[in-house]
């Protein structure tokens, strides 16, 4: 693993090579730092290959082909448990998220990385660049991928922010059409909702418009029909970001919370963070329960993204920070 670092007027950035892990980002606002991605207490400390990659690193931002797992669960609700027989798809989040990539440009202002993908599967090579922007406290990154044949995969990428100490002082706002709790997590018949504010759950809903969540450490969402970036404002911090990316690739958007709620290696429950996780999945299902049928692509919600042999698709998201008035929701 190697790591490469961006400079410029606006702030600093660092990318390994890892899953083309952006691990760091240091934004100026008004002269201060900003630095609102998540970071694991591990990160550099661990040399066992047998954890995913993306977990041995796990830092800010990293793209995903395919997008989850999955795998059998318990506790399902009925409309996803028959979609649920397959074994997990390992790695996690696929080989993109877990391999070292190859830099092919590296400057104080972009980086370029390719990865080739085994050769039995779908896709033959993705490359993903991290640019800043010239006189912005921004950056503008891609994730362009080549299949070998005409086919479907689910697809995303993974930015996690920090959480704040106290409960609900990072807020979130988005416009969608529909939320889903996680299957693993909704109640019977309780699990959609239209709303950040009132996200159903046993003890009642809860305002994931405002994490951390106080008495709730893991919480999935995801918001189906996204209409615009979403932004999170770190309310006693006066700053915050914004994320936007091409919603007609990756049309929904994961909030993964977990605060301190995730055991066994290499969490052992130290890990503080919120994905916020443009997708083109059903939540982090198995890739066969995005690319078949299932209770989010029957309402209208693409769970995977269409290839084109020997043609490029390119994903495109960035990252801007600004500058708010503290007290702000």
């Amino acid at each position: 693993m190697s790591a490469h670092t961006l400079h410029w007027d606006h702030g600093t950035a660092t990318v390994l090579t890892t899953a083309a892990m952006l691990a760091e980002c240091r934004f100026i606002l008004n002269g201060k730092a900003f630095s609102p991605f998540a970071r694991a207490p591990w990160m550099g400390t661990i040399d066992d290959m047998t954890i995913t990659g993306h977990l041995r690193e796990l830092g800010g931002d990293f793209p995903c082909l395919p997008f989850g797992s999955g795998g059998p669960r318990p506790g399902v609700a009925p409309e996803w448990s028959q979609l649920m027989q397959r074994p997990a798809l390992l790695p996690i989040h696929g080989p993109a998220a877990d391999r070292d990539w190859t830099i092919l440009e590296a400057s104080p202002s972009r980086i370029r990385l390719a990865l080739d993908y085994p050769d039995a599967t779908l896709i033959e090579r993705v490359e993903r660049v991290v640019a800043v922007r010239p006189g912005a406290p921004a950056l503008d990154c891609s994730f362009a991928i080549l299949p070998r044949r005409n086919g479907t995969i689910s697809a995303g990428l993974h930015p996690i922010l920090r959480l704040p100490q106290q409960p609900g002082r990072l807020a979130l706002a988005a416009q969608f059409a529909f939320g889903l709790v996680h299957p693993t997590q909704a109640l019977v018949g309780q699990g959609a909702f239209s709303d950040l504010s009132a996200v159903p759950q046993a003890g009642g809903d809860v305002d994931m418009g405002h994490v951390p969540l106080a008495a709730i450490a893991n919480l999935n969402v995801q918001l189906c029909g996204m209409a615009g970036p979403i932004t999170a404002t770190y309310l006693d911090e006066g700053a915050g970001v914004i994320l936007d990316w091409d919603r007609t690739l990756l049309p929904s958007l994961q909030i993964w919370h977990t605060d301190l709620g995730i055991n066994g290696a290499p969490w052992h429950g130290q890990y503080r963070g919120i994905g916020l996780e443009p997708i083109a999945a059903a939540f982090d299902f198995h890739d066969s329960v995005s690319t078949g049928p299932n209770p989010i692509n029957a309402r209208g919600v693409p769970t995977a993204i269409t290839l084109e042999q020997g043609k490029w698709t390119t994903i495109r998201h960035s990252i801007t920070a600004f500058s708010a008035q503290e007290g702000a929701s």
